[in-house]
C-alpha cells in the first residue's frame, strides 16, 4: 500500500488499528505511509475488560511504541469523544462507554464508526485515493455504509448519517436490528441470506445444501457457491438479494452522485461475479440522471481495511496525513 503520508523518515510513525466486529476483532500495527506490521485476532470480546485486555495485549506485542489508537465499531459513535452511542447486538456492553476509558492506554484514543474506516482506509491508501465523493457498502453480517461528500466524511448531527444499511427498501419487509422494518440489512446481508435459504429447507424443499450433522445452516459462501451450480432455491435467494441490493445502490448513486462506489466486506470478496448479474441494470437505471456510468470497484485494503483505517484517525488527527 502507499498513501499520502507528508514525512519521508523511513522510521515512519504507528498506530494501533483496532475493528471490533460483531464476531471477530481485529487489530494491527500500521504505518503512516499504510503498510500493515503486524496483526492480532480473536472472537469478539463480551465484556469491556476482555476487550481491555486484548488491546493491552496487541501493545505489549508490538515491537515499536505507537503513537496513538484507533477504533473502528459497529454502531452509533461520537467521535469526538469516543462514546458508543448506540451499538445493538452484540456488542451492546459497550453502549454508553467511552472507548478511550475502556482501553485505558496512556497514549492518544480515536473511535469511529466501523464503515467509516473502512473507506478511510481505501480513501489514504486505497481505491479512493484522490477522490472527493465516493460511497462505500460493507456487506457482511450486516450491512454497513459511508459516504464521503466533497472530501469529508459524512456524519450529521448526531453520528447517523451515512448508516445505508438502514435504508428502507421494503416498507413490507422483516422488523430489523435498528427498529426499523424492511431495511438492506435485512434483504442483503449473511444473515438474510442464509436466513431465506433455512426457509427453504425449513418447507422440505428441494435443496443442494443441508444442515450439516452439528447442526450448522449453509453459510452464505455455500450458498452462492450452489447458485452457480444450479440449485434452484439458492439460485432464488440469490438473485432476490442482488435485485434488491441493484435498487438500493440506484437510490444511493442518485443520492450522492459519487465518483465511485465501493463494495466491501466478507460477501464483497466474490468479487466482479458478485456484481456482474446486476452492473448492467444499475447502469441503465442510472445513467439518465448522472449521464455517466459509476464505477462499481472493490474494497482494494481486504481483510484488515478496518484495522488500516481506525489507525488512519489517529495519522489524520495528530497531522500527519491529509485526505
Amino acid at each position: 500500500m502507499s498513501g499520502n503520508f507528508l514525512s519521508t523518515d523511513a522510521g515512519q510513525p504507528l498506530a494501533l488499528g483496532i475493528d471490533i466486529g460483531g464476531t471477530t476483532i481485529k487489530a494491527g500495527i500500521v504505518g503512516a505511509g499504510g503498510d500493515l506490521f503486524e496483526t492480532f485476532h480473536e472472537a469478539s470480546p463480551r465484556t469491556a475488560s476482555a476487550l481491555r485486555e486484548f488491546v493491552d495485549s496487541a501493545l505489549k506485542r508490538a515491537a515499536r511504541p505507537v503513537c496513538g489508537i484507533g477504533i473502528g465499531c459497529k454502531g452509533i459513535i461520537d467521535a469526538s469523544s469516543t462514546r458508543v452511542q448506540s451499538s445493538p447486538g452484540d456488542l451492546r456492553f459497550l453502549e454508553g462507554q467511552l472507548l478511550s476509558e475502556v482501553v485505558a492506554t496512556d497514549v492518544p484514543v480515536c473511535a469511529e464508526n466501523d464503515a467509516r474506516t473502512a473507506l478511510l482506509a481505501e480513501v489514504l491508501w486505497g481505491a479512493a485515493h484522490g477522490r472527493r465523493n465516493v460511497v462505500m457498502l460493507t456487506l457482511g453480517t450486516g450491512v454497513g455504509g459511508a459516504v464521503l461528500l466533497d472530501g469529508s466524511m459524512l456524519r450529521g448531527m448526531g453520528g447517523v448519517a451515512g448508516h445505508l444499511g438502514h435504508v428502507t427498501v421494503d416498507p413490507r419487509g422483516e422488523l430489523c436490528i435498528c427498529g426499523n422494518y424492511g431495511c438492506l440489512e435485512t434483504l442483503f446481508s449473511s444473515r438474510a441470506i442464509e436466513s431465506a435459504y433455512w426457509a427453504h429447507l425449513h418447507r422440505a424443499a428441494a435443496t443442494q445444501l443441508s444442515v450439516d450433522a452439528a447442526g450448522r445452516l449453509p453459510n452464505t459462501e455455500a450458498i452462492f457457491r450452489a447458485a452457480a451450480e444450479g440449485d434452484e432455491c439458492a439460485r432464488y435467494v440469490v438473485d432476490r438479494a442482488l435485485e434488491h441490493l441493484g435498487s438500493a445502490i440506484v437510490s444511493f448513486m442518485h443520492i450522492f452522485d459519487p465518483e465511485i462506489f465501493i463494495l466491501g466486506g466478507n460477501i464483497a470478496a466474490a468479487g466482479p461475479a458478485l456484481i456482474a448479474p446486476i452492473q448492467d441494470k444499475i447502469a441503465r437505471r442510472t445513467k439518465t440522471m448522472l449521464g455517466r456510468q459509476v464505477p462499481i470497484v472493490f474494497q482494494k485494503i481486504v481483510g484488515y481495511g478496518g484495522v488500516a483505517g481506525a489507525a488512519g484517525l489517529v495519522f489524520l488527527q495528530q497531522g500527519l496525513l491529509t485526505i
